[in-house]
């Protein structure tokens, strides 16, 4: 049944007798003007939507706030004639920070950032200022879910996989239990059509064998409680398809290998309850070892308690029980909701420390991010599950995601541990930093004044945290290196011309040329200098008395010819440049240039691994790109490709006539059988561009028993 308006403010009512139902009403019927005419993909009218999202919210519990900006949550975007001063006007300031944060950046970005990652960060931001505006996106994104089947098939993918990677951890690190799963379920239907397909059929043959241990397992549970004298609630279920999926994945087993998929969840009145019936439970059925997790001692990041323990019943069949509090089960279902103060408008004292925390941690995020996709992806790495629990030497215990190492640990405790960071101790014994921790474990960080990170330790680190802050480190330590190589760089010019930079300075000439260039001071200068990014020799001419400084080459980086590889360099016209051998780029591939010092400026493909990890410093990534080619005498590239092919008679002969007819050369040729009838074909090339490539591997996959073709790189 659709809900209706009447409903939503029923629900309120229920649990916010001071709610302004009037205020709510209001919101109704302007988000009905705003909408009206409008159709969603299913040809429902629009209005549907921000009622569903006020519906969730009310399930959620959510203030009169929350709502309104639920019920008007697409209005800026939807209709142009309504604008925020408006909302604010009507429906107050805290409403219209809410649709603000919410509403999509429609505008063209610079530097081709992608919207939805401009969108989502703009979002995360406006959470920082008022939790209310992820939880109002949360109900947003669930409805879509639930009505996604409208939606192009096209489409669904990337909705869905944007939801499993931000929006249910989000749901997850706010407590939020039901609304995760929901999310999840409806992602894998969506995002994995074929495998949830799988998944449910394998499941439904297991299905009456299900049902009928479940309920014989709740009844002995229930009798388990009767001779305790405990006052309960026994519930049997089988895990939700998302966590099955994903421990198959882990796992890399079959369905038919999964014997833990039935769990049950037992509600009692109090902490010492809980642990009478576990007992209890241990006495009647063996425990797995290492299966028992006590998150009531130790609560979960986001606060979730609950014991855990997996047993093996009378058959032989493996099975979860989770025990808690029916006050501990209303905060995992509803999360940071099942404590708001609806009269104050604001979370109590114990849940807004702990989101103030976390939102802290955001803006370290936002701070340490280039773009809004680098900041999606240090994002993404925030909302790793923390599955492993660790104690500091004054028994402290801390969350880490699974693979973090002492590095991980030293930088959440402090910046300067981190940088300062030259050993680990694991239980009391030494161990190298790259060592992954486990839960139980107690680390001990040993420090040195003389310490200081390493750019290997990038591949030893897990946390967004500590990528942010070794990051941070290096680009110090490189900036202040090419400041004193532009430094003596210059110097080194101007005395050669008999320039006095002193003189320069106290004339106004360098600081016409600082303008021209838009750089802040002498300082930033030499580091542009260092960096390879401006020529020394350029700005001491231009620091010649009487010199023309409003030239061009500074006031309009252009693409300009390097030496070396044919590549054209914005800004830079005397850079040696060479590509780079890890990722072998040609010319039509999408490239970056990095200054490497020693080598000049190496180019490198957009997506190679490499030029992810030396990122972090991107004063010194460059904009290129490839010269246009010389009709005379066109650049060939050499080009490493395998074939894998079955054992046939003429395979060589027939790739060789292809690479021929397509006027390509061959620089190398091997073959070699590797047995069970297949070989393989490794080849160097010598093609002009990605094109002439792509043309040959397409004549190459055409031929009979070829099975794989691909091109070498990393």
């Amino acid at each position: 049944m659709l809900p209706r308006i009447e409903h939503v403010i029923e629900k309120v009512k229920l649990y916010n007798p001071s709610s302004d139902d009037k205020l709510i009403q209001r919101a109704y019927l302007f988000s009905a003007m705003a909408h009206e005419g409008q159709t969603r993909y299913s040809g429902e009218p629009y209005l549907i939507h921000p009622i569903a999202v006020a519906d969730i919210l009310a399930q959620l519990k959510a203030d009169d706030i929350a709502l309104v900006a639920g019920l008007l949550h697409d209005v800026v975007e939807d209709n142009h004639s309504v604008n925020l001063p408006e909302i604010q006007k009507r429906f107050g300031l805290e409403v219209a920070h809410i649709v603000e944060g919410l509403t999509k950046i429609e505008e063209k970005l610079p530097g081709g950032e992608r919207k939805e990652w401009a969108t989502l960060r703009k979002v995360i931001l406006a959470m920082a200022g008022d939790i209310r505006v992820i939880l109002v996106k949360l109900a947003d994104r669930l409805h879509n879910l639930r009505t996604m089947e409208a939606l192009p098939a096209e489409k669904r993918p990337a909705k869905a996989k944007e939801t499993l990677e931000i929006y249910a951890p989000i749901a997850y690190r706010l407590g939020l239990g039901k609304m995760k799963t929901e999310l999840e379920d409806l992602s894998f239907r969506y995002g994995f059509p074929d495998d949830y397909e799988k998944l449910t059929t394998a499941l439904s043959s297991k299905r009456s064998y299900s049902d009928g241990f479940l309920e014989e397992t709740r009844v002995t549970l229930e009798k388990i409680l009767s001779d305790l004298q405990v006052k309960g609630e026994v519930k049997g279920r089988t895990k939700h398809l998302y966590s099955i999926f994903q421990k198959l994945k882990r796992q890399a087993i079959a369905v038919e290998q999964v014997y833990d998929y039935m769990a049950f969840r037992i509600l009692v009145g109090d902490v010492r309850d809980c642990y009478a019936v576990l007992g209890g439970i241990h006495t009647l059925w063996k425990p797995i070892p290492g299966r028992f997790k006590d998150f009531i001692a130790i609560p979960k990041d986001n606060h979730y308690r609950s014991l855990h323990t997996s047993v093996v019943g009378a058959n032989g069949q493996p099975f979860e029980i989770q025990i808690r509090t029916w006050q501990m089960h209303a905060e995992a279902e509803n999360g940071i909701a099942a404590h708001w103060k609806y009269k104050e408008g604001r979370l109590t004292k114990e849940d807004e420390e702990a989101t103030n925390a976390w939102l802290k941690q955001l803006d370290e995020i936002r701070q340490g991010s280039q773009s809004s996709a680098e900041f999606v992806q240090n994002l993404r790495l925030d909302l790793f599950p923390k599955e492993v629990y660790v104690f500091t030497p004054k028994g402290a215990v801390m969350s880490f995601p699974r693979g973090a190492t002492p590095i991980d640990f030293a930088y959440a405790v402090h910046t300067q541990i981190g940088n300062r960071c030259t050993g680990a101790k694991i239980n009391g014994k030494l161990v190298p930093l790259k060592t992954q921790l486990n839960s139980g474990d107690r680390v001990e960080i040993v420090t040195s004044p003389n310490g200081k990170p390493s750019r290997d330790w990038l591949d030893s680190v897990v946390t967004s945290r500590a990528i942010n802050k070794i990051k941070s480190w290096l680009n110090q330590q490189e900036k202040e290196r090419a400041i004193e190589i532009g430094k003596a760089s210059l110097d080194r010019e101007c005395r050669r011309l008999k320039v006095h930079l002193k003189e320069a300075q106290e004339s106004g000439l360098l600081a016409e040329v600082l303008k021209k260039l838009a750089l802040a001071d002498l300082d930033v200068l030499y580091a542009e200098i260092g960096y390879g990014k401006i020529a020394a020799r350029t700005i001491a001419r231009r620091l010649v008395p009487g010199s023309e400084t409003v030239q061009s080459s500074i006031t309009e980086p252009r693409m300009e010819p390097s030496k070396g590889a044919p590549i054209v360099v914005r800004g830079a016209s005397d850079l040696l440049t060479t590509l780079a051998k890890c990722c072998k780029p040609i010319r039509g591939d999408e490239i970056v240039g990095f200054i490497s010092r020693g080598k000049g400026l190496v180019v490198h493909r957009a997506n190679c691994k490499n030029l992810q990890r030396l990122a972090y410093n991107p004063d010194r990534i460059l904009e290129v790109a490839w010269e246009l080619p010389s009709q005379a005498a066109p650049t060939l590239h050499d080009v490493p490709v395998t074939l894998h092919t079955e054992d046939r008679p003429g395979m060589v002969a027939s790739v060789t006539k292809i690479v021929s007819d397509s006027k390509a050369g061959i620089r190398h040729i091997e073959g070699v059988l590797t047995g069970g009838g297949e070989g393989r074909i490794k080849l160097i090339l010598a093609v002009r561009d990605k094109s002439h490539l792509s043309q040959i591997l397409r004549q190459f996959s055409k031929l009979a028993g070829v099975v794989e073709v691909r091109r070498d790189i990393r």
